[in-house]
């Protein structure tokens, strides 16, 4: 009760101070909220769900809020959860197409999941490593896709330990591997050696990081790897020339890490694998908000592509969680038009991306925002894929004991497509 009687005797005296003053500070909540002001007219003029931000139903103390947090309150009018817009702030950077614990801007290079010691040994926990990215701190250490980290810089892994696997100083990871009794079917450990990993940096990510032919019973498949969609013509062209180089009918398409790139690059990716009798077919829509319908746009496959397209019967297109934005946008356009079963996802669940978004600048703020302003449709319009892209077979690597390098015939979602190939 005094605390209250305190409050509202501090709360009178301000007023009265402030009335006293007789001084108009318009001026000063002008400039202040200026930032948090301009985000609302922008997110109302481009959003998606522009319509749905009420000016009026935003507290004014609300423009005081840092311009993510401010953000954040516009994209809750959304009439769904939108996890694909977002705020960058010139002198913060964050890297919004991370992967699980690998970030580009800063980090040693790696994804991994937690887990309990897979022999059945102990109740300790192991960070597996799932991703080791080219010319990181973690490849030059050794590390590689399977690995078990059990300590770092001498502390056994933990769930408070795995931030120190992201990022900072110099690290020293206990690094362990196992193998299998062939009669008993038990795990057990063959080797555990100590590895020194150099300070966190940024890492550069390879758009196709791997490009082979595959061989394996017999069956010959061409392996694509792609991480991120942002080639151009010319680079696709010099990729289809060494796929076809490879003289094989079926390409695997590995997108399970690729949630980056742009509607252009997925139109030329899918024009290299589409059938030449869709040359004239319209690759996706961009639909907007009715008061920017005039906007809305067909994109065609591309006829150049299409000319020197691989001439593959068959196409294995890999996903994951991560899978998201163009490469969603390239599967669903293949599928719209597959009559024959020239298409065949496996894999999990795509995480269901079907907005793109556009770069607003409020340079005289330092503030930029990326919101949704369009779906993503495929050629006839359809863009029901909220909930991701389901596989027509199902495959959860990491409910596998082994995880092999990615293009290896052995790793396990390579393996169970070259085991369903016709020969």
């Amino acid at each position: 009760m005094f605390a209250r009687m305190r409050y509202a005797f501090w709360a009178v005296v301000t007023t009265l101070l402030l009335l006293a003053c007789g001084e108009d500070r318009t001026y000063e909540y002008e400039a202040k909220t200026a930032r948090d002001h301009w985000m609302l007219e922008a997110m109302q003029e481009t959003y998606l769900w522009g319509d749905s931000i009420k000016a009026d139903k935003i507290a004014w103390k609300d423009y005081f809020a840092a311009p993510s947090a401010f953000f954040n309150k516009l994209i809750a009018y959304a009439p769904i959860k939108d996890q694909w817009s977002w705020c960058e702030i010139d002198t913060l950077e964050e890297d919004h197409h991370q992967r699980g614990h690998f970030n580009h801007l800063d980090s040693y290079g790696l994804d991994f999941t937690l887990m309990t010691d897979p022999t059945g040994a102990t109740n300790r926990q192991y960070a597996r490593v799932l991703t080791v990215y080219p010319n990181s701190p973690a490849e030059r250490c050794g590390l590689e896709r399977g690995d078990f980290i059990g300590m770092v810089d001498g502390n056994r892994m933990t769930s408070s330990q795995t931030s120190a696997l992201e990022n900072g100083r110099e690290r020293t990871v206990v690094r362990s591997r196992f193998g299998v009794n062939e009669e008993t079917q038990e795990f057990y450990w063959v080797q555990t050696d100590t590895l020194t990993m150099a300070r966190s940096t940024q890492v550069a990510d390879a758009t196709f990081p791997v490009c082979k032919k595959v061989s394996a019973n017999g069956t010959d498949v061409a392996y694509l790897q792609c991480n991120m969609l942002d080639a151009s013509l010319s680079e696709l062209m010099d990729l289809a020339h060494q796929i076809d180089a490879m003289q094989t009918k079926t390409l695997v398409l590995d997108l399970r890490l690729c949630n980056d790139g742009t509607l252009e690059a997925a139109r030329l990716l899918a024009s290299f694998l589409i059938d030449e009798s869709y040359a004239d077919k319209a690759f996706a829509q961009t639909l907007f908000r009715e008061s920017r319908s005039a906007e809305n746009r067909t994109y065609s496959f591309d006829p150049q592509a299409v000319a020197n397209n691989l001439s593959v019967t068959s196409l294995y297109v890999i996903t994951s969680s991560y899978t998201s934005g163009p490469a969603e946008w390239l599967i669903r356009s293949l599928q719209a038009y597959d009559e024959s079963g020239f298409v065949t996802v496996v894999g999990t669940n795509s995480a269901g991306q079907v907005v793109m978004t556009e770069k607003v600048e409020g340079k005289e703020y330092f503030v930029t925002i990326y919101p949704a302003v369009a779906y993503v449709a495929d050629g006839f319009g359809d863009y029901d894929y909220a909930e991701g892209i389901a596989p027509d077979i199902e495959v959860n690597e990491f409910e596998y004991a082994y995880l092999y390098p990615y293009g290896d015939a052995r790793e396990t979602v390579l393996l169970t497509i070259l085991s369903i190939i016709p020969e």
